[in-house]
């Protein structure tokens, strides 16, 4: 199962390998923090309670956040995996 587009795929494949190395642990420290960031969202609205329009708001962003850095990390670690 393929979670990395072919067109991006392409442009992956251009970056130095160990660059993408670099590239790969970075997105995924920033995935990381994303499920962190959404953990406590859910934490402090569960203990406080919901006030929709600011909780909506950063679920929807570290959730976007955090699957496009989830995806880019994959496909760059991916790259550096399969050597030159």
């Amino acid at each position: 199962m393929k979670l990395v587009p072919a067109s991006i795929e392409e442009q992956i494949n251009r970056v130095d390998r160990q660059r993408s190395l670099y590239i790969g642990i970075a997105t995924g420290l920033v995935a990381a923090w994303s499920l962190i960031r959404l953990i406590w969202v859910l934490y402090l609205g569960l203990t406080f309670g919901w006030f929709f329009g600011a909780m909506a708001f950063q679920v929807v962003l570290w959730a976007v956040v955090g699957a496009v850095a989830g995806i880019a990390s994959i496909g760059f670690l991916t790259r550096y995996s399969k050597g030159s």
